[in-house]
């Protein structure tokens, strides 16, 4: 049986960013991550991360599920390094709808129901596995790498009914909100992303 590298559970919370922001869901965070963004704010190490099978975490996040809103944000790190069919099914028989963070860089290896790209270019060489392929949604961190360019050529990428840009959580935060609105009114198909979950000093 499968066991994964697991970061973190938690909830009840709301899901923090993009088209489903505001909506009650439980979080599954696995560790490793294939890139190491300079301005990531996420722990991911494997220190402190325990060995699970899906069985494990399907119960822990049942537990956590108090409100039955079964939703569950899968993220990471990386999660397409650890997902796989044996845990999309078992979150599936236990009434979950799975949506799922990722760089892009892999495939996810089962379905999901929400797939949120979040492409990182500027912090690795390789190849990203879903470019041409529809995503559910497009959310890209603007930091100043990022122009009109970027994003003209991220909706060529990328086919999607959601565009979102997302202001860069550093010190030069004020600096990247203003630089996102900006982006986001030149290019009416993108929507503004604000972390929602940060603002609201919840988990």
């Amino acid at each position: 049986m499968p066991r994964y590298l697991v970061k973190e559970m938690f909830g009840p919370t709301l899901q923090g960013e993009g088209a489903h922001a505001g909506r009650p869901c439980v979080f599954l965070r696995f560790a490793a991550c294939n890139l190491a963004c300079t301005w990531c704010d996420t722990d991911f190490a494997a220190e402190g991360a325990v060995k699970l099978d899906a069985a494990d975490i399907v119960a822990r996040l049942l537990e956590l599920d108090v409100h039955q809103a079964r939703m569950v944000v899968v993220t990471g790190g990386e999660p397409t390094l650890q997902w796989d069919a044996p845990l999309a099914e078992a979150l599936r028989a236990a009434g979950f709808r799975t949506h799922m963070e990722s760089n892009g860089t892999h495939a996810p290896a089962a379905p999901v129901d929400w797939l949120t790209v979040s492409p990182k270019p500027q912090f690795h060489t390789g190849s990203l596995a879903l470019v041409g392929q529809p995503v559910s949604e497009l959310k890209v961190v603007v930091d100043d790498t990022v122009d009109e360019a970027t994003l003209a050529g991220y909706e060529a990428r990328y086919p999607s009914e959601h565009y979102f840009a997302q202001p860069c959580m550093t010190a030069a935060y004020p600096a990247s909100l203003a630089r996102t609105i900006a982006l986001v009114q030149a290019r009416p198909r993108w929507r503004l992303s604000l972390q929602l979950h940060k603002i609201l000093e919840i988990p």
